[in-house]
């Protein structure tokens, strides 16, 4: 799925340069901004997912990745799992740590993601009852995101298969 959010992320991108009112342009922008956003999630879980059947990581780490807590039940006197969800951010510290150590996070991918999730978060929970965000910012901070993700995707990809994303993916990151 993280694929097809990113091709749909970039449509909505590049869709933009065709509109020409400001309402319809944010309204992409703001598609684009959920699709990349879902993207890098739909990521995240797919290693996950990659980890548990592979059976390769530690299991506290599998859990992490798909949400989940590992707890001893006293009264049932079991080990068992119960959801407890994690920032995005955190799953991949703990990917790009493991498997891709030479990753600066004091790099511009990472504060520019960084931003990208901020703005998001902005996004999703609003504190305005009007929209103040000019078309520009949501173009920048967009532009941020998609480049962003697919950049660290690239990186974690590298670092667990040992090969980069597809070029076609690669394709996807905005010009500046």
């Amino acid at each position: 799925m993280f694929e097809e959010y990113l091709i749909d992320s970039y449509y909505f991108y590049e869709e933009t340069n065709n509109l020409t009112e400001d309402r319809d342009k944010i309204r992409n922008l703001r598609a684009s901004i959920f699709y990349v956003a879902s993207a890098i999630e739909a990521f995240a879980n797919f290693i996950g997912e990659t980890f548990s059947k592979g059976d390769s990581l530690f299991k506290y780490e599998i859990a992490f990745l798909l949400d989940k807590k590992i707890i001893f039940d006293h009264a049932k006197i079991e080990v068992k799992e119960v959801t407890e969800y994690h920032k995005i951010d955190d799953k991949l510290k703990l990917l790009i740590k493991k498997f891709s150590c030479e990753f600066d996070f004091s790099s511009k991918e990472w504060s520019d993601f960084m931003e990208f999730k901020k703005f998001r978060d902005l996004l999703i929970h609003p504190r305005e009852t009007e929209n103040e965000i000019l078309v520009e910012d949501y173009k920048k901070e967009n532009q941020k995101g998609l480049s962003s993700i697919i950049n660290i995707m690239n990186v974690i990809s590298n670092g667990i298969f040992r090969k980069p994303l597809r070029q076609k993916l690669l394709d996807l990151i905005p010009e500046t």
